[in-house]
């Protein structure tokens, strides 16, 4: 198995506040689909690079994919969906300790 490394930038802009960044170039997928799907609107690029906390998402899209050899937009569904779930999960959650 692989070992991938990244390095991890932090922008001092306002709108990017308190937020790390990655350089596309380092990640482990190709560039292309990291491309179509910041133009999806799924994730945000920025100067060539992609919030850390939206590289795990990514990631969920193309083992999807990978998976259950569906297409792209199948597994952005298919992943908001298990997102959904989980956030509903978790209100039932609080609701029950409440």
């Amino acid at each position: 198995m692989s070992n991938y490394y990244m390095q991890i930038y932090h922008s001092p802009e306002e709108s990017v506040l308190n937020q790390d960044w990655v350089v596309i170039d380092e990640l482990p997928y190709q560039k292309l689909i990291i491309e179509r799907l910041a133009a999806l609107g799924v994730i945000e690029i920025k100067d060539k690079m992609i919030p850390v906390d939206q590289i795990e998402r990514v990631a969920k899209i193309l083992r999807l994919r990978q998976s259950l050899g569906v297409n792209l937009s199948g597994a952005i569904i298919i992943c908001d969906l298990l997102d959904r779930l989980d956030e509903m999960d978790k209100e039932i959650e609080r609701q029950k300790r409440m």
